[in-house]
């Protein structure tokens, strides 16, 4: 069985993310499909059913659960979820772990250094949704420190790999050290922002800088363009990226500091670097937002004095800037003017991007935004006499993923913002006779094997029973520990981290998979 990380590297990394370890033992390749009786007989091998997909979702149930282990190297805030095709993710600094959705193939790991003693991961990207040669790839970047060796000097870098969704496969991988942009010993803190072309694979990731001899170089952030395509990298110093397309990248440059009123909208060439195009707006703080398949978004802020008045006013605007052509928006906040708010944007990789602002985190206003023209079409606040700002998880074609409250998922028209209800048979539904149609019992009625991730399930899995598959656990699941509401989203389902059980002692994380059910 072919794995993109052989069992010895994962030891490498002590566990660390300890992310599948239930791929193993004799049964292995029956996940797969192959007969019971191991014959080749293709008669004797049953096909796998089609795995579930509506495009978008609008109705969910768990399906699988998966333990992410405890480890001196990640933590509660360094793990996030990712879904890419049929495959769920779980990234950290440690690296990636896909699963297939419906168990018909194995669970692979991508380590994000097979060197943990000499190098050593600071930070790492969600896993980012793109295509390379039509295939469903993961984008991924991490932020490392290399202690050096030899001739070699301690220096900061940053590694970028795209991945086959399916079977974990590098597609391409590059390396980038900071150190020639910085000078010696220069590295970053972590990720500012990141964005990516969807059809092409490109990103565009914003760093920030962690020494005073770094910025004097290079300014407090800069960015990185990488192609998997040419399979090369360039470092844009002074330059915080937003989003980028066919190799232009948008992005602000900017003191962000009280009463500079420099913050500038940047078009630059991502692999030369070469500015093409630079707007001025006269504010203190300019910020990227987010970006969609058309536009990068950009929030700004200044305070106004009044000489009259002892009241703080401030102007609060959202840019989207038209990649292709440079053409701006502006978007005024409808909240007050005595605070300064920034935007959060969410493209759905099709028409439509959602952002929000405030606080907890974004629940002051919503607004939905027409990715082919870049304007504002709906949007409300707080201070509505009807209804409640959202706290946004996840946005996919034309569908916004959120919370309104405390507990309540919610799903929104990203066209309209209006409400969309949820089937009664979706366990997150306000309907009390809503059930998942899996539960703490597989479908075959064998009980699943809590092993703690570490070895293989004692349960033989199959193309029909993806709830035990590979180590899944549904007694895994509890709905009371994280609200179920996906923060990644395919046609073939979703995916979100819970928190572990109150008396699990071994796991900081449970990666919790949704199949699609409407």
């Amino acid at each position: 069985m072919q794995r993109p990380t052989t069992a010895k590297a994962v030891a490498t990394a002590a566990a660390l993310l300890v992310l599948l370890a239930g791929c193993g033992g004799k049964d292995d390749d029956k996940g797969n499909g192959t007969s019971k009786d191991g014959g080749d007989n293709p008669a004797s091998t049953p096909s796998a059913p089609a795995v579930a997909s509506f495009d978008p979702p609008k109705g969910f149930n768990p399906i699988q659960a998966y333990g992410v282990l405890k480890s001196d190297t990640e933590d509660t805030y360094s793990l996030s979820a990712g879904m890419v095709g049929q495959t769920s993710l779980v990234s950290g600094k440690t690296g990636l772990t896909g699963r297939d959705i419906a168990g018909q193939r194995d669970p692979w790991t991508v380590l994000s250094t097979t060197k943990p003693d000499t190098i050593s991961t600071v930070a790492h990207t969600d896993p980012m949704p793109v295509q390379v040669d039509g295939k469903d790839v993961i984008a991924i970047a991490y932020v490392q420190n290399d202690k050096g060796g030899g001739t070699q000097k301690v220096h900061g870098q940053v590694l970028l790999q795209w991945l086959d969704a399916a079977d974990g496969k590098k597609l391409a991988e590059l390396t980038v050290d900071l150190s020639q942009t910085l000078g010696p010993g220069g590295g970053s803190k972590g990720f500012l922002s990141k964005s990516y072309d969807q059809a092409t694979g490109q990103v565009a990731l914003g760093l920030s800088i962690d020494a005073a001899d770094g910025e004097k170089k290079a300014g407090s952030a800069i960015t990185i363009f990488a192609d998997p395509k040419t399979q090369k990298a360039n470092v844009i110093p002074f330059f915080e990226a937003a989003g980028v397309l066919n190799g232009t990248v948008v992005g602000t440059k900017a003191s962000n500091s009280e009463g500079a009123h420099d913050g500038t909208i940047v078009i630059a060439d991502g692999a030369s670097g070469k500015v093409s195009k630079q707007i001025p707006t006269k504010l203190n703080y300019l910020q990227p937002a987010g970006s969609g398949t058309k536009h990068a978004f950009l929030s700004g802020s200044s305070y106004v004095p009044n000489s009259k008045s002892v009241i703080y006013t401030y102007i609060n605007t959202l840019y989207s800037v038209d990649i292709a052509t440079g053409a701006v928006v502006q978007t005024k906040s409808a909240l007050d003017t005595e605070h300064d708010y920034y935007f959060r944007c969410l493209g759905d990789q099709a028409a439509g991007v959602v952002c929000t602002t405030g606080e907890n985190p974004g629940t002051d206003e919503i607004i939905g935004i027409d990715d082919t023209t870049g304007k504002k079409v709906w949007g409300y606040t707080k201070s509505s006499a009807s209804r409640i700002v959202p706290r946004v998880t996840a946005a996919f074609h034309g569908v916004v993923y959120g919370v309104a409250g405390e507990d309540q998922p919610v799903m929104l028209n990203l066209a309209g913002g209006q409400d969309i209800p949820r089937p009664s048979s979706d366990p997150s539904s306000s309907d009390p006779s809503g059930t998942p149609t899996t539960g703490t019992t597989p479908t075959d009625g064998t009980t699943p094997t809590d092993d703690g991730l570490v070895t293989p399930p004692t349960e033989t899995p199959g193309v029909n029973d993806p709830s035990s598959a590979f180590g899944s656990s549904m007694s895994f699941y509890d709905p009371k520990l994280g609200v179920p509401s996906p923060t990644a989203v395919t046609q073939y389902g979703g995916a979100y981290l819970q928190e572990a059980l109150g008396d699990d002692l071994e796991r900081e994380k449970i990666l919790v998979v949704l199949k699609p059910t409407a």
